[in-house]
């Protein structure tokens, strides 16, 4: 999940991309230890060896987990060796990963295929027909029996086993599995840590890897028991993403079984890879919209499947997508926000649906009636505003909301809400116009609010008000007096609104003075400001150039000059971002200085070389990585920054650099605790499990009980996805100083309505946000780690709440 907020008024991320996610290299965190709540009732070696490998799995270390602790007697220490080889990934673990694919043990299986199915890239056939077989050895008794706490695995030493037989042809051998969580959608996150299920680990990781055989195999798995027909569905979405299609013949099978038929009742989760699909063939859309379509009639956390998939089906579905969208009570809220996303796909018919909607929505003005604003049926409105390409024929009730007249003597939460309402409305109307009456005067939470314009020259001082006039600000050529008004807001004011209006820079070759506003963004106190201003160098390098802004003409006839003058980096950039590379606090923040080395290589910056050198070495891979990157620019060849020390016979020869093992593991939280938040939205509490993730829970239990999250803003909501919090200047970028960023521990779990996970800019940049989902997001499955269960009103939350305070209850 990402950290960093984008700077349109409502973010609505697309849900069909897990971006900055913990995979790309497979996503790690740690085993349990002796003193966790996880840890075996077993003698102190075994204790030990828990410890050794918990160190080894945070430090990234995949030389420290041994062959003799995959062959241990004690079915934990196998457990906790196989995770930690998952979560540490690449080419080191390989070999461990494979030994484990052959346990006995359903748990140390499930792992060994979630590792293999984010650490394939470049050994993708060999892996889909690993995992095929051990399905198929598991299923049909060849493995070993399924209790194996007594005894070592049989095969420790070798791969999994290989079957000459087609792929598919051994997918529809396999037999039923046994009844797994992760299932059929359940009416939300469970209790406690979710359950670890082989056979949806190794469906997942089929479709991960994205080989040849991963769809044909998938599909002749969905002929098969429920469970596995939709771990098989999910495993497509996935295979969806990668390869952004899906034959016609699996489109076709996965509509058989959504439908279901006189034999079997219908399997809605297999409409899900349907929605991952931007195109789909016109051959299959009337059958898209039939099913989708009847399986609105059926609740259940998988509905939304069908929400998603009718925004595939062509202007036929506008119907339906209208009535889901302006039922309440019939649909959840979310199911009703995913409908106007949908909509906003379906071109002229989904607008002029979206505008019909927002009429039939408008709240009462009523003072009383406004106090239910507070509600998570708010989300339906604002996403439907925000689906608006423009005003057209909503144009009387966005007046009706751009002018919705504040309560009397309100309580901040309901202004805010007013203020989305009226903001939302107001930038729609106003077009191009940033002087708009109703744009300046909509966010009523402002100091001298309701309605005041604010003094020439002077920015909106509300940061919903502001980022909605930098919106409008960027919608024409950013000259004269727009350009005034622009750097009111670059300069100075409102963080988030400042961000916003940095990021313009990007795509405005006319704005003047660019890189004075970008070094003065870059020499910031705010992670997330630096980080924008680096990034829109990363993007567009030209315009951290003193020269001129000059016409396209102008340029090209430059270019084609064979005299034409070099461009010179500005001065006072080249300064501030080699004092961010040497920054300590900025080398901390996997998020920051991967934006300061990425501009850094855009730029061609010699005088970095040596600093990009030491980052080459860095513990944290997406350091690395971005590191390599801007050192083969500056070099002119490619330069990897995995090369480590040859390892002994029999381990692989590269290996990456380990880090330090962080505090948290010498205490680590024993158990579940309960974190109550008051809220702008009352009550709300989550629980967090240190089962899965014990040093993330330790973490987040000790900044709760220091008061770290007391005051803390609610910094993104998408209706329907997720509410998210914990970044200290309340824009999505950073986390607390002196606590170096979190490994990933992340598990193949599902991620329900009210799982909590840890949001992330990358692998391994996990500090002190949490999100809690409002839907069942099978994309994130593994991609994130999940810590707890939420319980509340979560997605009656809005951007802007306040969290006041947080206690924790052991």
């Amino acid at each position: 999940m990402p950290r960093r907020r984008a700077s349109s008024l409502l973010v609505l991320l697309a849900l069909s991309q897990p971006l900055a996610a913990c995979t790309g290299q497979p996503a790690p965190g740690p085993a349990p230890d002796a003193g966790s709540a996880a840890a075996p009732s077993a003698g102190g070696g075994a204790q030990d060896r828990l410890g050794v490998l918990l160190a080894a799995e945070q430090r990234r270390a995949a030389l420290e987990v041994s062959p003799a602790d995959q062959q241990s007697r004690d079915v934990e220490v196998r457990r906790a060796a196989a995770r930690a080889l998952a979560r540490i990934g690449g080419d080191a673990a390989r070999p461990g990963l494979s030994r484990a694919l052959a346990d006995e043990d359903d748990e140390v299986i499930a792992w060994a295929a979630y590792g293999l199915g984010s650490s394939c890239k470049g050994h993708e056939g060999e892996t889909v027909s690993s995992l095929v077989a051990r399905a198929l050895a598991r299923d049909a008794g060849q493995g070993a029996p399924r209790d194996a706490g007594q005894g070592a695995p049989r095969d420790a030493g070798q791969g999994a086993p290989r079957d000459a037989a087609p792929l598919a042809a051994v997918a529809s051998a396999v037999a039923a599995p046994p009844s797994a969580g992760g299932g059929a959608a359940a009416s939300g996150a469970a209790a406690g840590p979710p359950r670890l299920d082989a056979v949806g680990a190794i469906a997942r990781a089929v479709g991960r890897c994205g080989a040849e055989a991963s769809e044909p195999t998938l599909v002749a798995w969905l002929d098969g028991p429920r469970e596995r027909a939709v771990h098989a569905a999910y495993a497509l979405g996935d295979l969806a993403a990668i390869k952004l299609k899906l034959r016609e013949e699996t489109l076709v099978a996965l509509l058989n079984l959504a439908s279901g038929s006189a034999a079997s009742p219908p399997v809605p989760e297999a409409l899900y890879p349907i929605g991952r699909l931007e195109h789909v063939p016109p051959t299959v859309i009337p059958r898209i919209r039939d099913v989708a379509a009847a399986r609105l009639a059926e609740a259940g956390d998988a509905r939304i499947f069908a929400v998603r998939a009718l925004g595939r089906a062509g202007e036929a579905a506008v119907g339906e997508l209208a009535r889901v969208l302006t039922t309440r009570g019939a649909f959840t809220a979310g199911e009703r926000a995913e409908a106007a996303r949908a909509l906003k796909r379906l071109g002229a018919p989904g607008q002029r649906a979206l505008a019909a909607a927002v009429a039939a929505l408008v709240p009462s003005a009523d003072p009383i009636a406004l106090t239910g604003l507070v509600s998570e049926d708010l989300g339906a409105l604002l996403t439907a505003i925000e689906a608006l390409g423009a005003a057209g024929a909503a144009r009387k009730p966005l007046r009706e909301l751009a002018a919705l007249p504040p309560p009397p003597s309100a309580p901040a939460a309901i202004l805010r809400r007013v203020s989305w309402l009226r903001c939302g409305a107001a930038r729609l109307l106003a077009g191009e116009n940033f002087r708009d009456p109703l744009l300046l005067g909509c966010d009523v939470t402002a100091p001298g609010a309701p309605g005041g314009e604010p003094g020439a020259g002077a920015p909106v001082r509300g940061s919903i008000g502001a980022r909605a006039v930098v919106e409008v600000i960027g919608r024409g050529a950013i000259t004269g007096a727009r350009l005034a008004a622009f750097r009111a807001y670059a300069e100075a004011g409102e963080l988030r609104a400042r961000e916003a209006a940095i990021e313009l820079i990007a795509s405005h070759d006319e704005i003047a003075g660019a890189p004075a506003l970008l070094a003065g963004a870059l020499a910031a106190e705010e992670p997330g400001l630096v980080a924008a201003a680096a990034e829109v160098i990363a993007r567009q390098p030209q315009r951290a150039s003193e020269a001129p802004a000059q016409g396209k003409r102008k340029r090209r006839a430059r270019r084609e000059a064979k005299d034409a003058p070099a461009a010179v980096t500005s001065p006072a950039i080249e300064a501030a971002l080699l004092s961010l590379l040497d920054r300590p606090a900025a080398r901390g923040d996997p998020e920051l200085i991967g934006a300061v080395i990425d501009a850094a290589g855009a730029l061609s910056l010699r005088a970095a070389e040596a600093r990009l050198e030491e980052l080459c070495r860095s513990s944290y891979p997406t350091t690395r990585a971005r590191a390599g990157t801007a050192l083969g620019v500056l070099r002119g060849r490619k330069v990897a920054c995995d090369a480590g020390p040859p390892g002994d016979a029999g381990r692989p020869a590269v290996a990456p650099p380990v880090g330090d093992v962080p505090a948290e593991a010498s205490a680590l939280v024993r158990g579940p605790a309960v974190l109550a938040f008051d809220t702008d939205a009352g009550e709300l509490t989550m629980t967090l499990d240190p089962e899965l993730a014990p040093v993330a829970v330790t973490r987040f239990v000790d900044l709760a009980r220091s008061g770290y999250y007391d005051g803390k803003i609610v910094h993104r909501v998408v209706p329907g996805f997720v509410t998210q919090f914990g970044a200290p200047f309340g824009d999505g970028a950073g986390g607390p100083p002196g606590r170096p960023a979190l490994r990933c521990e992340t598990s193949p779990v599902p991620f329900e309505p009210l799982r909590v996970g840890v949001a992330l800019a990358g692998r391994d940049t996990g500090s002190s946000q949490l999100f809690v989902m409002h839907a069942r997001a099978p994309h994130l499955d593994g991609q994130y780690a999940a810590v707890g269960v939420a319980a509340g009103p979560w997605a009656a939350l809005v951007d802007g709440d306040v969290i006041r305070s947080v206690k924790v209850r052991d």
